[in-house]
């Protein structure tokens, strides 16, 4: 009688989610980020939440031409759309952007990428920002 007993007991804990521990999720980070092309920059916050989401925003200022950033988010071989600012002209306000990432995958968005681009839509500066820091890459 204890061998059915016990059988169905662990069944039923295993049913309920008692068999496996809770998968731990990583702390929020708020991590800067800031870069430039000449005196074109772009500058602002990722903030890597302790779910699937990181929230990009900041500002974009372009000293000559018309500047536009776009960003995304990667977790491994998985990536986001691309979400892009408005165009800032020389001689014109900074343009603010601020859009959510999500991947709905464990750990959520692991790698931010931003790129600068010209009026052309010409990639003039990159990188990627982590939970750790971020990295230039052009």
């Amino acid at each position: 009688m204890r061998k059915p007993l016990m059988a169905m007991v662990v069944a039923v804990m295993a049913a309920i989610g008692f068999a496996a521990p809770a998968q731990a999720t990583a702390n929020a980070v708020n991590m800067p980020f800031g870069m430039g092309y000449g005196n074109s920059t772009t500058t602002g916050t990722i903030h890597f939440t302790d779910g699937y989401t990181a929230s990009v925003s900041g500002t974009v200022h372009a000293a000559s031409g018309a500047r536009m950033v776009c960003f995304w988010g990667a977790n491994g071989n998985v990536e986001t759309k691309a979400i892009c600012s408005p165009w800032a002209y020389a001689g014109g306000p900074n343009q603010s952007f601020s859009e959510p990432l999500r991947i709905a995958l464990p750990g959520g968005v692991q790698r931010v990428y931003i790129a600068m681009y010209d009026e052309n839509v010409t990639p003039l500066a990159g990188g990627f920002c982590t939970r750790n820091g971020c990295t230039r890459t052009f």
